[in-house]
């Protein structure tokens, strides 16, 4: 969680917190988790490590982290997530293709260049533009 992502939670709870059916709930946001190995420029600063291993080599690690991950290409990455984050959205007072359009506005004001998002509501994921996934 950074800090961006903290605040844009707060302000999508502020602006569409009268919209929700148990104003308890919140709106929150999750983003997607890789399927492949990180791949770095010989000096890049801030990389998550890990372990390469040889081919057939035999595994005696059980921490998670230091499994073999499989090196995927950034498109098949993309078909796999279908999205950079999800926009969750408990329950809604409002009929749901109108709440969409106003979430949609503001998460397109707000994003940054590239990503790609999701809106989740009470658990039925629907694209930017409305349709139901």
């Amino acid at each position: 969680m950074t800090s961006q992502v903290f605040y844009f939670e707060w302000y999508l709870n502020r602006k569409f917190g009268g919209y929700l059916a148990a104003p308890s709930q919140k709106i929150y946001i999750t983003e997607s988790s890789p399927i492949g190995v990180d791949i770095y420029h010989q000096n890049a600063g801030y990389s998550v490590p890990f372990t390469v291993w040889f081919e057939g080599e035999q595994i005696l690690s059980a921490n998670e982290s230091e499994q073999p991950r499989l090196m995927r290409l950034v498109a098949e990455e993309k078909a796999v997530n279908k999205s950079s984050f999800t926009v969750c959205v408990p329950e809604i007072a409002i009929p749901e293709y109108e709440f969409v359009y106003l979430l949609t506005h503001t998460v397109n004001t707000y994003k940054i260049a590239g990503k790609t998002y999701l809106i989740k509501i009470d658990s039925k994921e629907i694209t930017p533009n409305g349709r139901t996934i």
